[in-house]
């Protein structure tokens, strides 16, 4: 790891620079790709210029902002390689990768499920539970329910994206008459999840609330995944390092200081969401937005995420691609991906204590 530190009282932190490919905001259902991916690269000022330049002139590229899609052309397959077996990216590169319709299902686990056994005291993220529950319904619902299972997904999204009371209120409604609709035949296998679903829908009134923005100074957005990317980049790069995290990030509308200033909240304290993490705070030291044309760094993440977008998209349609296993070197552990090991309750299990 060769990254740029910066004093801060008595240690240094970590400065990480980021960027983003997939990104298609809240809409996780109908957007350009299935995959979202953050990169981000703890490397200098210096190596960044070297590998940028080196990236230019094996591609002939004359851009100020060098871009993935660049790298993406078939005639260039061989500078992805060079790029991604590069020595000075080696521990200094992670790629979190979120499957958006596996994020939107466990959206859907956590706010209803989840918030029903947490009246009732029990820590589902302790045990596996939750990850173990939201599997079994990624992988078993469409089969059992098809068409009804999507239409209820699409009406949670239009719930959770609501920008009215009003229109909160209609779109609940609707996810609610679409859960009864998948109830409505009796008898298959993942019944009991949407029995409990049915039940959570009262928590989403509150969930709404804040969705709105109302009694806070700003409005959740549930379902962008850059914003848990970017909580988990920090989690990485903290646990890697020992170091508070400074994130360089390119413009993004998302990052505000309001929801930065959250997002450390949790990062500090995150026992308040899962007791069982207790003790296991890292620290957000800053958020700086950058014009990714005047940072190297940036623009280095942002070929690094566009790679992996790419390998995963050729992946998820059955086609073996070569850069796989290099991709695979950089994928950080706290991914959101689906997994079907993990409906195994022991599996899961093993999993949430690592986390």
């Amino acid at each position: 790891m060769t990254e740029d530190t910066v004093s801060g009282g008595t240690t240094q932190r970590l400065v990480v620079a980021c960027d983003e490919s997939g990104n298609d905001g809240e809409n996780l259902l109908a957007g350009s790709s299935p995959v979202f991916v953050h990169a981000s690269v703890a490397v200098s000022h210096a190596i960044a210029a070297e590998i940028m330049d080196e990236v230019r002139a094996r591609t002939r590229s004359e851009s100020v902002e060098l871009k993935s899609k660049t790298l993406l052309r078939p005639k260039n397959a061989g500078t992805a390689r060079w790029l991604l077996e590069h020595p000075d990216l080696e521990d200094s590169v992670s790629l979190h990768f979120t499957h958006k319709r596996y994020f939107l299902v466990t959206k859907l686990f956590d706010t209803t499920i989840e918030e029903l056994a947490h009246e009732d005291h029990h820590d589902m993220y302790a045990d596996g539970s939750a990850l173990c529950g939201a599997n079994i319904l990624f992988f078993t619902a469409p089969v059992s329910y098809g068409e009804r299972w999507d239409a209820l997904l699409v009406a949670f999204q239009d719930f959770l994206r609501a920008k009215s009371a009003p229109e909160a209120l209609a779109s609940l409604a609707t996810l609610d008459a679409r859960v009864v609709d998948v109830l409505s035949p009796r008898g298959v296998p993942p019944e009991m999840f949407l029995d409990l679903i049915h039940a959570g829908i009262k928590h989403l009134k509150l969930l709404s609330r804040l969705q709105l923005g109302e009694g806070i100074d700003h409005r959740l957005r549930t379902l962008d995944p850059l914003i848990p990317a970017v909580g988990a980049t920090v989690a990485y790069w903290a646990e890697q390092s020992g170091r508070s995290v400074e994130i360089l990030h390119d413009a993004a509308k998302e990052l505000t200081p309001e929801r930065v200033t959250e997002m450390r909240k949790h990062l500090q304290a995150p026992e308040v969401v899962a007791p069982h993490r207790a003790g296991k705070g890292v620290e957000l030291a800053a958020v700086t937005l950058v014009d990714s044309k005047l940072e190297e760094r940036v623009q280095l993440a942002d070929l690094l995420a566009g790679i992996g977008r790419s390998v995963f998209e050729a992946e998820g349609t059955g086609q073996k691609h070569p850069l796989t296993p290099l991709v695979e070197n950089y994928m950080s552990r706290f991914s959101m991906l689906p997994n079907v090991e993990l409906t195994n309750p022991e599996v899961a299990k093993a999993v949430a204590r690592r986390a």
